[in-house]
């Protein structure tokens, strides 16, 4: 009845599709190691790998990558201070998707999830995924808590970082711009 109120007939309605085996991987990943919350994964056809966070901030993200003419491969949004092994693992997830060239990891501020954990596990997923962390992480911005601690780790692996300064939208655009590039 309410679909009719709003305009939409019977058979307009979209149905929910069963989910793909890469967001079957996703769910079981976040069901199975302790810490945070993966959110939902879910799986697209495009280039850039996401692993971004903080409420509604994620769909703006996402929102600014499509507008800078972006292609997301995935949505995983994080939170809630996954560990390092979730977050380790939900890399991973996304390098082995065909056709991921780069993976950006952008939040919003951020004061129950620590940059340093989600820098580690990130790191870690990438290198055991066999990719050098500076060619495959397009950029990195979670500022907030223990954020010093996490972008030394970033330096040592010579990522782009980001911290509070630079804006989700200009972040978004600085990964669509190296995804476009290949650098």
């Amino acid at each position: 009845a309410i679909l009719e109120e709003l305009g939409i007939g019977r058979g307009e309605a979209r149905q929910a599709r069963p989910p793909t085996d890469f967001e079957v991987r996703g769910a079981l990943i976040d069901a199975q190691y302790r810490g945070g919350v993966a959110g939902r994964v879910v799986e697209f056809d495009g280039n850039l790998g996401l692993i971004i966070g903080g409420g509604g901030a994620s769909l703006t993200i996402f929102d600014a990558i499509r507008r800078y003419g972006g292609q997301p491969a995935n949505y995983c949004e994080i939170g809630g201070n996954p560990s390092v092994t979730k977050t380790k693992e939900l890399a991973k997830l996304i390098l082995s998707k065909p056709g991921v060239d780069k993976i950006a990891v952008i939040m919003n501020v951020v004061s129950n999830t620590r940059v340093d954990i989600v820098a580690r596990g990130i790191i870690k997923g990438v290198v055991e995924s066999g990719y050098d962390p500076a060619e495959k992480i397009a950029i990195f911005r979670i500022p907030g808590s223990w954020e010093e601690d996490g972008f030394k780790i970033l330096a040592k692996y010579g990522v782009e970082y980001c911290d509070r300064t630079v804006s989700l939208s200009e972040a978004a655009r600085r990964a669509v711009e190296k995804a476009k590039a290949g650098v």
